[in-house]
């Protein structure tokens, strides 16, 4: 199966439930102190969710997986706790259960439509040398279990890249753009190219889509989405034909954990094949909304990208990168300006969606 499209994980991370069942009451913390307990997301558009957040059911299912994908024998309890919601598409959730050791966690991410594919991609790049051992890693696949359509992964326990992004000085801000950098550098080498080819023309469509989008809201939005988009069809003609490699399709600063020795890339259910240049530029301009968002400058944390930048081309040597870089950045700077007026989550959306279109426009000044 391919992995959605890129409207699919458009859908926002929702903060108000289609339903709530109060949560059960916490646990002594003598007992559980690790576990907190959240309100329960009830989501018709999620078939199996219901089955996933029943004990019983949930029991049963992991109790069927053979030990060698399942080492902990059958849960005696299971708890839950939701970590992130796409309405309607996605949602995920820690499960611990009593182990040896104490309790023991793993994630859970349940979907909308049956995904085997996401772990057999995990599974494939695990083979390819990012298994949990490897300095360039993705977390643990553990199974799927189809009949909940839930991906089984380990948890990785460190210190999110996002949170190195907004709270570290510049040192620690550029260790991190390195480690980000070769990590991406090295999945663009080895990994197995697999799903779907995301080409220049797949993703102008999906430009004049969020460009479509962003013109309902009317005033100096449509305009500017309007001109970037014409600008980016323009640009297209210069960009020449690469090979093509494995893509993750949303990299970005909030997709890494860094661990002891170990940089870890999660979130698998996008992967397609796709010019190289497409996965830096999302992790360039995202770290511009970022920095957007947490310091309310566009380009606060340009020092950082540009330590990106650099490495990845030092480690890969790709010179089509550097060549078509403005254009992918342009066009990621549209999507991301299309998220604030879609979501509208935040105070200042509209200010923050102009900030990304200019920039986008900016980005391609000197572009023939």
């Amino acid at each position: 199966m391919a992995p959605p499209s890129d409207d699919a994980r458009d859908s926002p991370a929702s903060t108000t439930p289609i339903a709530v069942k109060p949560a059960a009451p916490a646990p002594p913390a003598a007992l559980d102190p690790v576990i907190s307990t959240w309100p329960v997301v009830l989501d018709p558009g999620i078939p199996t969710l219901p089955a996933v957040l029943d004990p019983v059911e949930l029991t049963k299912q992991i109790g069927l997986l053979p030990a060698l994908q399942w080492p902990w024998g059958v849960p005696q309890e299971v708890r839950l706790e939701l970590l992130r919601w796409h309405a309607a598409d996605r949602c995920t959730l820690e499960i611990a259960f009593p182990a040896a050791s104490g309790w023991d966690r793993v994630i859970g991410k349940v979907y909308a439509t049956d995904r085997p594919d996401v772990y057999d991609v995990m599974e494939g790049l695990a083979r390819a040398g990012f298994g949990p051992e490897a300095e360039f890693s993705i977390p643990r696949p553990i199974a799927y279990l189809p009949s909940l359509r839930l991906l089984l992964q380990e948890r990785v326990e460190g210190m999110p890249a996002q949170k190195t992004f907004k709270l570290g000085d510049d040192r620690e801000r550029a260790v991190a753009a390195e480690r980000c950098a070769r990590w991406l550098a090295r999945f663009h080498t080895v990994a197995p190219p697999l799903g779907r080819v995301t080409d220049v023309e797949e993703l102008l469509r999906r430009s004049e889509r969020k460009r479509r989008s962003m013109m309902e809201e009317g005033g100096a939005l449509t305009a500017k989405s309007e001109q970037l988009f014409e600008r980016l069809r323009a640009a297209r003609s210069a960009l020449a034909a690469v090979p093509m490699c494995a893509g993750h399709g949303d990299y970005a600063h909030n997709q890494v954990i860094f661990v002891e020795g170990r940089t870890v890339t999660w979130d698998w259910d996008v992967y397609d094949i796709a010019d190289p240049t497409r996965d830096v530029a999302s992790f360039i301009v995202t770290l511009k909304r970022l920095a957007l968002k947490s310091f309310g400058w566009v380009r606060a944390l340009d020092d950082a990208a540009e330590v990106f930048l650099k490495t990845y081309l030092d480690v890969r040597g790709c010179s089509s990168v550097a060549a078509h870089l403005p254009f992918y950045k342009a066009a990621y700077c549209l999507w991301e300006a299309h998220w604030e007026v879609k979501t509208k989550r935040r105070l200042g959306w509209g200010e923050r969606a102009r900030a990304m279109l200019d920039e986008g426009l900016h980005t391609l000044d000197g572009v023939k």
